[in-house]
């Protein structure tokens, strides 16, 4: 059907959680975990638990897509967290990744969070691959983390020109970053302190470029630094600063598919100065000789080799196989350099826990897709970071906590539960779903509509709803774009168990779906219906 012959409802917000210590934990056996340690998570380790202390962002950077995905920023109380932490280390776990948007927005609690560890004396790994805002972290919240046992910590630059910080609104104070910085590198060497900084910009100048490299080339021990090239996300204010300087719609959607460190065409510069910055940067810092035999032992200390390789890899991919070709573009060699003996620490028992959730034989089954990794042959492996599918976890634990032994939920991951089309079908044969939710991001859209494709051709029957970023920036073009029934605006717990609720109420199954009216006392959905069918909804 044209979708000049589809019109798109709009439902009433749904409210988000304000009250965050009134969501049950995370159900950890939701999941086969083992699975995911065997991968290098998202703060480049292998062996770790993801956690979520906040919701939402209260900056409001023009290109990030978090603003329209949660609008107000909430944090769990500091008991909570801990709570949660400890019955993890009780398990077992020793890393601990926080995937925050920010988390030390309110340094007192920031604090009061890590003066607990210390003082109950658990022997933690904590690592912070975003989720830490450096202009606000003072020398005493900087030294009790890492008296905490936090080993990693990743900032946000972006830009170090003061015009950029307020075009984009994410009015970083630059100085106070380079502080913090520059505390780190001399207090506490071993931190594994990562930047991120952004390049191409609408309107940015090439001499606000170069300062952003100058700014880096200042902090002369930052462990790593990505210089991504901006993508633009649909519905943000980037996009509609970049279309009122020359950018094409066309451009945009031709980018969100690249991976970051290509040059896209929505970038303000001849491609050859792209190529020219980068190279500079990849050159003057990061396979710089002193620094690299400065940096490397200190890394070596607290990562493994493959961990590091991954790392470097996701920098310069095309040539890096081996911590030796890393070593390579700086003119070294392993005899150059003093790599740290390693030392076989004592392995602790990961009590994995197991599922505790039971459902009728009956039950509405739910199966709930994390699409936001492409399979082993793809071009972009290399690129890969496998995160744990944390906000579909968050979902069905909630479901379950509402609905309990009505519904049968299953979660799945790309690459690692299924790596195929074809793994997927059998999955999808095996568990035979009533309803199907999938979460993706917007570098992966046209892998998500070849997944619902797949899906389709095998059984048109199932239900599917897509929630998560990328729907909910972009819901009307993308509900014209793939079959499925809905999109989730926002937060998906409330939605989606609503929607569950109603065909369990209403006993909808093997394919049944609820009807466009049942649909429009659903809060915080988006769907299409054929314009020739009258229903009384108000139309986006």
């Amino acid at each position: 059907m044209n979708m000049n012959d589809e019109i798109i409802y709009k439902t009433e917000p749904v409210t988000q959680f304000n009250n965050l210590d009134s969501l049950p934990f995370i159900d950890r056996s939701l999941i086969d975990n083992e699975k995911y340690h065997n991968h290098i998570g998202q703060a480049g380790i292998k062996n770790s638990i993801s956690i979520q202390a906040t919701r939402g962002c209260p900056y409001r950077c023009f290109y990030c897509d978090v603003p329209q995905l949660t609008k107000f920023h909430f944090r769990r109380s500091v008991d909570h967290v801990y709570e949660e932490i400890e019955s993890l280390y009780k398990m077992g776990i020793r890393n601990i990744e926080f995937i925050d948007d920010i988390y030390n927005v309110k340094i007192k609690d920031f604090m009061a969070f890590f003066q607990k560890i210390y003082d109950n004396k658990l022997d933690l790994n904590f690592y912070f691959q975003s989720g830490l805002r450096g202009d606000l972290l003072t020398p005493e919240a900087t030294d009790l983390m890492v008296a905490g046992g936090v080993k990693s910590v990743n900032f946000s630059l972006e830009s170090a020109s003061p015009r950029l910080q307020d075009l984009m609104k994410k009015y970083m104070k630059v100085d106070k970053l380079k502080e913090t910085l520059k505390y780190i590198v001399k207090k506490h060497p071993t931190v594994i302190l990562g930047l991120n900084a952004i390049h191409g910009f609408p309107t940015e100048t090439e001499e606000e470029a170069w300062s952003t490299i100058e700014f880096i080339k200042d902090i002369k021990w930052l462990h790593f630094v990505q210089l991504h090239n901006l993508r633009i996300f649909p519905g943000s204010l980037a996009e509609k600063i970049a279309l009122e300087n020359g950018v094409t719609k066309a451009q945009i959607e031709e980018s969100l598919t690249m991976p970051y460190n290509m040059i896209a065409p929505t970038m303000p510069f001849d491609p050859a100065f792209s190529r020219k910055v980068r190279l500079t940067f990849l050159k003057d810092y990061v396979f710089n000789k002193e620094r690299l035999s400065y940096i490397i032992p200190k890394q070596l200390a607290v990562c493994k080799e493959s961990e590091l390789l991954f790392k470097y890899k996701s920098i310069f991919p095309t040539q890096i196989n081996t911590i030796d070709d890393v070593l390579k573009l700086a003119k070294l060699k392993r005899e150059d350099i003093d790599i740290p003996e390693k030392h076989e620490s004592q392995s602790i028992k990961i009590n994995y826990p197991k599922p505790n959730h039971v459902s009728d034989k009956d039950a509405l089954r739910v199966l709930l897709i994390d699409a936001t990794q492409y399979f082993s042959t793809s071009n972009l492996a290399e690129l890969r970071v496998t995160e744990t599918p944390l906000g579909l976890m968050a979902l069905l634990s909630y479901a379950n906590r509402e609905l309990g032994k009505k519904i049968n939920g299953k979660i799945i991951k790309s690459f690692v539960d299924y790596d195929s089309f074809e793994e997927l079908i059998q999955i999808v044969d095996e568990f035979k779903p009533d309803l199907i939710g999938i979460r993706l991001l917007t570098f992966f859209k046209h892998f998500t509509i070849d997944t619902v494709k797949a899906i389709k051709e095998h059984d048109n029957n199932i239900p599917i709803i897509a929630g998560g970023p990328h729907p909910t920036i972009d819901a009307e073009k993308f509900l014209h774009e793939v079959d499925i029934q809905a999109c989730a605006i926002g937060e998906g717990e409330l939605s989606l168990t609503e929607i569950m609720s109603e065909m369990i109420d209403n006993n909808l199954r093997g394919g049944a779906f609820l009807s466009n009216e049942q649909l429009s006392q659903i809060k915080g959905i988006v769907f299409k219906v054929p314009a020739n069918i009258p229903v009384a909804l108000e139309t986006s």
